[in-house]
């Protein structure tokens, strides 16, 4: 079965490589069901992703006239789930790095704060200030007050 799809997924119609697959390997896909249609899971799931969206209906009648209705519906149950959590992990992975992104940001402003609360100790210019560290003058002047006040 692995053969056969992986053999003919680029050369041929995929609607239709889809119904001689199921007409083919009507007994293999008997097999495939009771290890929960393994084979059949990942060739559909890789298909939906390469189909374009207005032929994937056809794709799911002829899964419908191929497969039992309940083993049907227990398919495309399993394949929406595989988006959603695609969709989840994805969405983590951006949250992470838009999250180390803020982090390293906060950090650099710390830094540049610091640096500013030094100089400043060491009686800098306050224009030499602002042209090192990239502060604004009224952020360093905030500075001077905070200093003044402890």
């Amino acid at each position: 079965m692995l053969e056969y799809f992986m053999k003919y997924i680029y050369s041929r119609d995929m609607i239709k490589l889809w119904e001689e697959f199921l007409e083919t390997f009507k007994s293999c896909i008997l097999l495939d069901k009771e290890k929960g249609y393994i084979y059949v899971r990942n060739f559909l799931w890789y298909s939906d992703s390469k189909l374009p969206e207005d032929k994937q209906p056809v794709l799911e009648n002829i899964i419908t006239k191929y497969l039992p209705r309940e083993d049907k519906e227990n398919i495309m149950r399993t394949i929406a789930q595989k988006y959603r959590d695609e969709g989840i992990q994805i969405g983590q992975e951006k949250g992470i790095q838009i999250g180390q992104e803020k982090g390293i940001q906060i950090g650099q402003e710390k830094g540049k704060i610091e640096i500013a609360k030094a100089m400043l100790l060491k009686g800098y210019p306050m224009e030499d200030i602002v042209l090192l560290t990239g502060l604004s003058s009224s952020h360093i002047q905030d500075l001077v007050m905070e200093k003044a006040s402890n």
